[in-house]
């Protein structure tokens, strides 16, 4: 497939939600859920990316081990954004199911040098693929039922 990010973020919309390192995980998790989202992009004061909170941070680093998601920060559970792996509008969608099955990650960050232009998910990798598959068969069809 030789589609990119920046055709998914075309379909898909380059919004990406973002929380403060200094909010607290319950804050986290309150966002997450009224948007129904897997993670947040976490920002420092002049609204870089330092990393992401998943809900799995959130379960896992925090409430699991007994820590209050009230007084908890963001920042001392989050995943830096160094050790995440992000991509650009160039590279394609193929890249990102890559690096997403041998990297294991859920969420990948669309960064456009130092800018964060949009986020992609798992999910949102394999919707598009499997559009873009819809339309490849539908394409053959209407070929194939023309030269009968």
């Amino acid at each position: 497939m030789n589609a990119t990010v920046s055709d998914m973020l075309r379909v898909k919309g380059s919004e990406v939600e973002c929380i403060a390192a200094d909010a607290s995980i319950l804050d986290a998790i309150k966002r997450m859920s009224v948007r129904k989202l897997g993670c947040l992009v976490v920002t420092t004061r002049n609204g870089h990316p330092s990393g992401i909170i998943s809900e799995r941070d959130c379960m896992w680093k925090t409430i699991a081990i007994g820590e209050s998601p009230r007084t908890t920060r963001v920042k001392d559970k989050m995943t830096p954004i160094s050790k995440v792996s992000t991509v650009t509008p160039s590279h394609t969608v193929d890249d990102c199911m890559n690096l997403i099955t041998s990297e294991r990650h859920r969420h990948l960050p669309v960064m456009d040098g130092k800018n964060l232009v949009g986020l992609i998910s798992i999910g949102d990798v394999v919707k598009f693929t499997i559009g873009s598959h819809q339309a490849m068969i539908q394409s053959l069809q209407k070929y194939i039922q023309g030269s009968l």
